[in-house]
C-alpha cells in the first residue's frame, strides 16, 4: 500500500488592525463620535444662553474675569 503525500497551501496571515476607539453603542464609531460631538455642542450653546439670561451669574462671571485679568497683567508685566 502506497502512502499518498498531501500538501496543503499555507495561507498568509492577515494583518489585524487594532483600534483604541471602541464603540459601546455599536455601529460606525466615527458617526457615533460625530453625533455625540454635535449633541454636546448643542447642549453647551443651550447652557450659554441660560447663563447669559441669569444676571446674578453674569455679575459673578464678570467679577471673576476681572480678577483673573488683574492676575494675568501682574504676571505678564514681570515678563517685560
Amino acid at each position: 500500500m502506497a502512502i499518498k503525500k498531501t500538501t496543503t497551501a499555507k495561507s498568509t496571515p492577515t494583518k489585524k488592525s487594532s483600534s483604541i476607539g471602541i464603540s459601546i453603542l455599536g455601529g460606525n464609531n466615527k458617526a457615533e463620535m460625530k453625533k455625540w460631538e454635535i449633541e454636546s455642542a448643542m447642549n453647551t450653546l443651550k447652557r450659554a444662553e441660560e447663563i447669559k439670561t441669569n444676571s446674578k451669574m453674569m455679575t459673578d462671571i464678570k467679577k471673576l474675569a476681572n480678577e483673573q485679568v488683574k492676575m494675568l497683567n501682574k504676571f505678564t508685566s514681570n515678563l517685560k
